[in-house]
């Protein structure tokens, strides 16, 4: 697999990051950015051999999602939930945690990451992180001083006495170094990772162009843009190539060298992005215009005009004396107008499930269990006089070892888990919520 614009690590990256030693690796804040790096780190094959730490939970889920691939340090998992996380660690499954410092530190109060098993530690753009969130990553790095500690970095100068600490002296492996002098001229469209494939399809609409590139910095992820590779005036690569286009689309946010080379064979560039990655693409390019898409309530708009359409056609159509023989009564009582609206909002709605369908008792899961020493009587007592159930509210009590499922009554479920969530069993507090598997 080929990385366009990854750095060549000279003798002393590679020994570096061969021996367990810290480096200081400079890279736009992209997930596919980061790749090249951790592949190049031996990572043992054990569960949170190796964090991550990053600014956002969004960081995380697009960093996983960029270094699945990677086999030497796969299975990666984003630290997005502290229940599953914490099943996974303790089960052995992730080698390779995601997560912000808030994050990692709450799973290392639960007992179920050990911050001393960790080989590896690298920080993705700790310049970018809030500020609420340094004093938690001081923690994190002071706690995991015998591991190696990875500072990936838009510009080495921001990090500060962060280097000093954890990175003395260590090499300076680049990616990517913000140019001195901006060229490029770019149109923006600021969207989050799941809502790429609609901001691309929009941007093509909108613009319309004869020809375009879209620029994927993952080749394994290629196969994402599919549906638009059906075009043939459309190409999807990761090496831009030299055949002149119309536009070309940058679908996650380039590095400076990735952008020149798509706007060296592109009349027109428009870069998909985060919106906390906007800073940092006005640093690489002399101009970045928003690029309006329909936003929803364009398509609202559209939506409306859709419907009058059927209207007409129905109108047209003929044969509604029944119709009209049921609504009649209502025309005395309200506006027709609000009649025909409430007809067609009924028209609109999905049905509802019929009475049968809901199940008589919903699951409710806590996150205390047999290690706790937690008793059925702890559990019923607390749903009985802390939230004021009735006894034939409670069902069977399942206790594990790790958690605890208790069956409520449909229609007491919700006020059970808003009752147990915070109150304390055996000393400690709990978390509760509806299990809706």
């Amino acid at each position: 697999m080929s990385w366009e614009f990854a750095p060549t690590f000279d003798a002393s990256e590679r020994a570096a990051l061969d021996n367990g030693k810290p480096c200081i690796y400079v890279c736009p804040p992209a997930a596919w950015a980061l790749a090249p790096l951790v592949g190049r780190v031996p990572v043992p094959e054990r569960p949170a051999a190796l964090l991550i730490v990053v600014p956002e939970h969004d960081d995380a889920v697009e960093i996983a999602g960029a270094l699945g691939w990677i086999t030497s340090v796969s299975p990666v998992f984003a630290a997005t939930g502290l229940t599953r996380t914490e099943h996974l660690l303790r089960t052995g499954t992730a080698r390779t945690l995601v997560g912000t410092p808030a994050t990692l530190l709450a799973l290392v109060r639960r007992a179920a990451l050990k911050l001393s098993d960790v080989d590896v530690v690298a920080v993705a753009w700790p310049e970018t992180f809030p500020a609420d969130a340094r004093e938690a990553l001081d923690t994190l790095l002071g706690e995991t001083r015998q591991a190696q500690h990875l500072l990936a970095t838009t510009d080495d100068g921001a990090l500060g006495d962060l280097a000093a600490r954890y990175a003395h002296r260590a090499p300076v492996a680049v990616c990517s170094r913000i140019p001195a002098l901006p060229e490029s001229s770019v149109r923006v469209v600021a969207v989050d990772a799941q809502r790429r494939p609609w901001a691309v399809r929009e941007t093509l609409d909108v613009l319309a162009p004869a020809s375009a590139v879209l620029w994927e910095p993952v080749p394994a992820r290629i196969d994402r843009w599919r549906e638009f590779a059906r075009d043939p005036h459309v190409r999807v690569l990761s090496d831009p190539g030299e055949e002149r286009v119309a536009l070309a689309v940058a679908t996650d946010l380039p590095s400076a060298e990735a952008l020149q080379a798509l706007g060296a064979v592109a009349d027109e560039v428009v870069v998909l992005l985060r919106p906390s990655q906007l800073g940092y693409l006005q640093r690489i390019v002399r101009h970045a215009r928003p690029l309006r898409l329909r936003a929803e309530g364009d398509r609202a708009r559209d939506r409306a005009a859709h419907l009058r359409q059927r209207v007409r056609e129905r109108l047209e159509t003929g044969g509604l004396d029944a119709e009209l023989l049921a609504l009649a009564p209502l025309f005395d009582e309200w506006d027709p107008a609000a009649v025909a609206a409430a007809a067609a909002a009924l028209a609109a709605e999905p049905p509802a499930p019929p009475a049968t369908s809901l199940p008589a008792w919903v699951k409710v899961r806590l996150d205390v269990g047999n290690r706790d020493r937690l008793r059925p009587a702890d559990v019923v007592g607390a749903i009985l006089n802390s939230v004021g159930l009735p006894k034939d509210a409670v069902g069977r009590v399942d206790i594990r070892d790790g958690y605890t499922i208790v069956e409520i009554r449909a229609e007491h479920a919700e006020a059970a888990a808003r009752g147990l969530g915070g109150i304390t069993l055996r000393g400690r507090k709990v978390a509760a919520r509806i299990d809706r598997r």
